[in-house]
């Protein structure tokens, strides 16, 4: 039991880690489109590294858990 509830864990903080490094990438304009410029390079988003650690996601995705106003 331990080691699913450890693995559901894992797979949660790396699915947290992702979405919020594509959600500051998106906020930071980092991966609009070379031609397109109000378009979304989707490739990009796949790659982008927004923050320079993966804790730095975690730690900001575990403090702002509310949608800014």
């Amino acid at each position: 039991m331990v080691v699913v509830l450890s693995g559901l864990v894992f797979w949660l903080v790396l699915a947290v880690v992702n979405a919020e490094n594509q959600r500051h990438a998106l906020a930071n304009k980092e991966c609009r489109d070379q031609v397109f410029k109000e378009e979304i390079d989707r490739t990009c988003l796949l790659t982008v590294r927004s923050r320079e650690h993966w804790w730095q996601h975690l730690w900001y995705a575990m403090q702002h858990t509310s949608p800014q106003k």
